[in-house]
């Protein structure tokens, strides 16, 4: 009996790769998915600040405004939840000195443009797109913001004469963003995987990252083990990758069929996203639909296909431009996995 009972357990995981379906983190040896609401900051303590003309006022510093100087605007929060507007000039010495350090704490640099004004930001990755820079920053109130960036230098003269659906920088914010180029990660780099569609929007709401699905056909076929080997060789690109995505690696079964909650992810991504792929057309949300639902594209032996959905992505300059939705589909081959190209599997439709 005990013989049968091993024998059966380690069964199970074959009938499950044999069935299909969502990736664990798990089967990545990554850590289960975090779904707290992310910390970007080191968040600055309570104290008692003193401001020219006004009482003692015991607050906790949330956030600045402009460039960091005597005008700069300085947000304060009470212990009762009341948020007050000080000019920089109207704070102590002892006061000043608290903001600076909480700055060099939280690795703060100035984001000089030419038409937008100056603000203090966290810079957290800077990937080059063609003729411009698709930049990520968190700004001192903790909210994180993804926006296009000019990648040439140019004078003022030149960038107020000529608009742009990005920003026109400074020379020397060229200069910071280009430090942060192909910055390598601090610790093993693993990516957001998530076993739900319930917990990928929630992660993703929660982080402003988009849903990246990976269709990978069989598990160890030749797709999945050159996908395995691109990770674990490619850690600069999945640290990018887990900065802007959470992902749902979907496996199909020994026929090459993906399981029904694949198809229930993916129709109920594209009518959440107001989008949908060239082989989701025309379903219709009944369970007997959605049961006979195959995606033809999915079954390629030697193709990873993949669907990016983005929710309130802002593409290019915010001054110009609104928030969107937007939906993307491609696809990548063994081959270019194993050259370990660095264009490979980007994944941003901006």
């Amino acid at each position: 009996m005990k013989y049968l009972l091993t024998l059966l357990s380690a069964l199970l995981p074959v009938v499950h790769a044999a069935g299909g379906g969502f990736a664990t983190p798990g089967d990545f040896g990554y850590q289960p998915l975090p779904l707290e609401p992310p910390q970007h900051l080191i968040p600055a303590g309570e104290r008692e600040w003193h401001i020219t003309g006004s009482q003692p006022l015991r607050a906790r510093l949330q956030g600045i405004k402009g460039k960091w100087g005597n005008q700069a605007t300085i947000i304060l929060r009470t212990p009762s939840g009341r948020d007050f507007s000080i000019p920089a000039y109207a704070l102590s010495n002892a006061d000043l000195e608290a903001v600076s350090d909480w700055l060099k704490k939280n690795n703060f640099e100035e984001f000089e443009t030419y038409r937008e004004g100056t603000s203090l930001v966290r810079v957290v990755s800077v990937i080059p797109l063609r003729e411009e820079y698709f930049v990520s920053l968190i700004r001192t109130d903790g909210s994180r913001v993804t926006l296009r960036t000019s990648s040439k230098p140019v004078n003022r003269e030149y960038a107020l004469r000529w608009p742009l659906n990005a920003f026109w920088v400074t020379d020397a914010t060229l200069e910071m963003l280009r430090r942060h180029i192909g910055r390598k990660p601090a610790g093993k780099a693993e990516l957001p995987i998530a076993t739900t569609t319930d917990e990928a929007m929630l992660y993703a709401a929660m982080h402003d990252a988009g849903i990246a699905v990976l269709y990978m056909n069989r598990r160890g076929g030749a797709i999945d083990n050159a996908f395995r080997y691109y990770l674990a060789h490619k850690p600069e690109l999945v640290a990018l990758w887990a900065q802007h995505m959470v992902f749902m690696i979907a496996y199909s079964d020994d026929r090459g069929i993906y399981p029904p909650e694949c198809h229930e992810n993916a129709l109920t991504l594209a009518l959440t996203y107001s989008g949908t792929g060239t082989n989701e057309a025309g379903y219709s949300n009944t369970t007997h639909e959605l049961a006979g639902i195959r995606l033809a594209w999915l079954t390629n032996t030697n193709s990873l296909d993949y669907s990016v959905k983005w929710h309130n992505s802002l593409s290019g300059n915010p001054h110009q431009q609104k928030f969107t939705t937007n939906s993307q589909n491609g696809g990548a081959s063994v081959e270019g996995m194993l050259q370990l190209r660095n264009e490979q599997f980007h994944f941003f439709g901006h």
